[in-house]
């Protein structure tokens, strides 16, 4: 059963942007639910900062990301099988300790794509699920 986080006010958040207004979030999960294929299940949602990945939906099969990294001033929704996945681990500052890091990066290919999550939990279960994907799925 998939667990969508509520859409957290620019205080929940460190983000460097402002927050995306929640109508841009119903798109976005349209986009998602839309994209779905028959017997693929939604495992995970979860909402990022406006820049880098804003939405990345874990599901039994892939992962899909609502992102501009890939295409710098634009948005996309970038599907990447499992397969493709190299990595995925938590990032912080040298200063910081990954120990309590609110920011996931998940390495495919050569590409880094970043989540900053409302917190330790949503990051640490974010990594999970997805280290989960790659070593035992």
């Amino acid at each position: 059963m998939a667990r969508v986080p509520m859409s957290p006010s620019a205080s929940d958040i460190a983000c460097p942007a402002v927050q995306t207004p929640l109508v841009d979030d119903r798109t976005d999960l349209a986009v998602i639910y839309r994209s779905l294929f028959d017997g693929e299940q939604l495992d995970g949602l979860y909402r990022g900062c406006d820049q880098g990945v804003r939405l990345v939906a874990v599901t039994n099969r892939r992962l899909m990301m609502v992102e501009t990294t890939s295409c710098e001033d634009r948005l996309a929704l970038t599907s990447v099988p499992f397969s493709r996945v190299i990595s995925v681990c938590y990032l912080a500052s040298t200063d910081d300790s990954v120990a309590y890091s609110t920011t996931v990066g998940i390495l495919v290919q050569e590409m880094m794509y970043e989540l900053g999550c409302r917190g330790e939990e949503q990051a640490r279960e974010l990594h999970d699920l997805i280290a989960w994907q790659l070593v035992c799925g």
